[in-house]
């Protein structure tokens, strides 16, 4: 019975890492794209704070200073939505992405919402 139990385990998180790497794709690296990436690993430029927004894996890992990037159902520990809703909300904050002297736009209130849902979504 254990052994059923753990096999299901394994099948409802491959099923829940594939959902999350769909939704990166099609939705979540599109937003990077405009507001992130030139800074942070775009064309294999080093990754300002350390911080590679190019995989989903360097999302979760996050950089050098802000912690993880992604805390999966934790929207307010993870950095990646703390600093850009902070870049959405108060540019002139130091710690504001993308930061105000940059061309990059901020996240919109619908690409904020967007990023919220998916890494709340357990």
């Amino acid at each position: 019975m254990k052994q059923l139990a753990w096999v299901g385990l394994l099948v409802s998180t491959s099923l829940w890492a594939a959902e999350r790497e769909a939704v990166y794709q099609k939705e979540i690296m599109p937003i990077l794209e405009k507001s992130c990436l030139d800074c942070h690993g775009r064309d294999g430029k080093k990754p300002k704070g350390g911080f590679n927004a190019t995989t989903l894996a360097g999302l979760e890992k996050g950089g050098k200073e802000e912690g993880p990037g992604i805390t999966w159902g934790e929207v307010e520990k993870s950095s990646l939505y703390r600093l850009a809703h902070l870049g959405a909300t108060n540019r002139a904050d130091e710690m504001a992405m993308p930061p105000k002297d940059k061309k990059q736009p901020a996240l919109t209130n619908e690409q904020l919402a967007k990023l919220k849902a998916w890494i709340e979504n357990k």
